[in-house]
């Protein structure tokens, strides 16, 4: 298991970073358009209809690229307070597990939905660009992999740990000072 654990921290490492540079290049493009628009509509007296739009959908983007990295770094929001006098138990161990698999499930099931959506969103073009909106939505299925192959990464790491508490470090722990490391 330590060598499944180690090629999926390999890969999801890879696939995080490759995804947070394209949402990086999508913030700046989306910067560079809007203050276009802006110098365009304010000094120029003239607007373009399509770059809202288009920054909006670069917007949704960005947001889901940055999503698997997040979680990979147990970005997740928690409530510390009410976990802190049992972390590191076997209890606290089983219940970050639990809830892990609890994430992936949904995960999958996000997945499924993103293929959904791209489905219907191929009958429907948008109103400034003309694109279809299944080219959109196909983040979807994108971002939920990702953050998938992080959570699976995660289940095995955790339920490693479960038994072997000290075998394995955490992903996160390499790449966060500690605080909300976990879920």
């Amino acid at each position: 298991m330590p060598k499944l654990i180690a090629l999926l921290d390999r890969l999801n490492g890879l696939t995080t970073r490759w995804a947070g540079y394209a949402a990086t290049l999508l913030l700046v493009a989306m910067l560079g358009i809007m203050v276009t628009h802006v110098v365009f509509r304010y000094v120029l007296n003239d607007s373009f209809g399509w770059t809202e739009e288009l920054a909006r959908f670069m917007m949704v983007w960005m947001a889901f690229l940055f999503f698997p990295a997040a979680h990979r770094q147990g970005l997740n929001a928690s409530l510390e307070i009410a976990t802190d006098w049992f972390r590191d138990s076997f209890p606290w161990r089983l219940l970050q597990l639990l809830l892990e698999l609890c994430i992936l499930a949904v995960l999958l099931w996000c997945i499924k939905l993103g293929f959904e959506r791209i489905e219907r969103g191929a009958t429907t073009v948008s109103l400034s660009l003309g694109i279809s909106m299944a080219q959109v939505y196909y983040v979807l299925p994108l971002s939920f992999a990702l953050t998938a192959l992080s959570s699976l990464e995660r289940v095995l790491r955790l339920s490693h740990g479960l038994f072997f508490p000290h075998a394995l470090p955490h992903a996160q722990d390499r790449s966060s000072t500690g605080s909300n490391a976990e879920v």
